[in-house]
């Protein structure tokens, strides 16, 4: 069983975050969940590694959910739109609560992945 994302990570903005998603971000799928880690690890690369400096979290998602089924984005925009101005500490919390979620958790399913692979298709 999976911690509450402010055990990994705690400011105002994760608060505002937690307040509108759960503590455990419950109202993201798994799915969801996925590809939020995937954009911050995105975004992390392009702040620290490629670009050096700004490097927006809503350009990173819009680069790397391209293919992500338009029915699916509107709570993950929601999710990002929050997150605008994130820090480098704010993400690395966030990426580590997500992986903790997204391997241990009891509940999560994985009947989603077929949803996604059936709505690309």
């Amino acid at each position: 069983m999976s911690k509450c994302i402010t055990y990994y990570v705690q400011t105002d903005r994760i608060n505002q975050l937690v307040n509108n998603f759960g503590a455990k971000l419950e109202k993201l799928t798994f799915s969801d969940k996925l590809a939020l880690r995937a954009i911050l690890s995105y975004w992390l690369l392009h702040v620290q590694a490629i670009d050096f400096g700004e490097y927006s979290l809503i350009y990173a998602s819009e680069r790397l959910m391209h293919e992500y089924p338009k029915d699916c984005l509107a709570t993950l925009r929601e999710v990002i739109i929050y997150l605008e101005g994130i820090s480098i500490n704010e993400a690395e919390g966030l990426i580590e609560a997500l992986t903790s979620q997204l391997r241990w958790d009891d509940n999560t399913t994985h009947s989603h992945i077929n949803y996604l692979y059936l709505a690309a298709n």
